[in-house]
């Protein structure tokens, strides 16, 4: 499974469309898939829809960028935590806060952060990736 994937939504960081990152996925015998466009959840509902077409578990997730700088990626864990990368993200940009250096604790979200990171402790909801 390949925890940060992202289409043309992603700008300059995406060429696919959802339905073709989907599609490369299920060529590659793909049964879960990760979906962290940048800062914007604007194609999950094509991308679950293709999922559903190849049968693919859809994840839903959000890569969070401060000036071109990845900070962290969320996964949801449920629905509930896709609820609450969505008001995450919202509050940010409704209110023009910036991102913060640390993801919030959320209650059915994982992040996981670039290697390497500054933080000396992470909590049970946060992990290091490997690029």
């Amino acid at each position: 499974m390949y925890l940060n994937n992202h289409t043309y939504y992603s700008l300059r960081y995406g060429t696919l469309s959802p339905e073709q990152l989907v599609e490369l996925a299920a060529k590659q015998g793909l049964k879960k898939l990760v979906l962290t466009d940048i800062n914007n959840t604007s194609g999950l509902y094509d991308f679950v829809q293709a999922c559903e077409k190849n049968n693919i578990k859809a994840l839903a997730g959000i890569e969070f960028r401060k000036n071109n700088k990845l900070l962290y990626i969320g996964i949801a864990r449920s629905n509930y935590g896709f609820h609450e990368l969505c008001a995450f993200l919202s509050n940010i940009n409704v209110f023009n806060n910036e991102l913060p250096e640390r993801a919030p604790a959320l209650n059915q979200t994982f992040f996981i952060y670039p290697w390497p990171n500054s933080f000396s402790s992470l909590r049970d909801d946060e992990f290091i990736g490997v690029y």
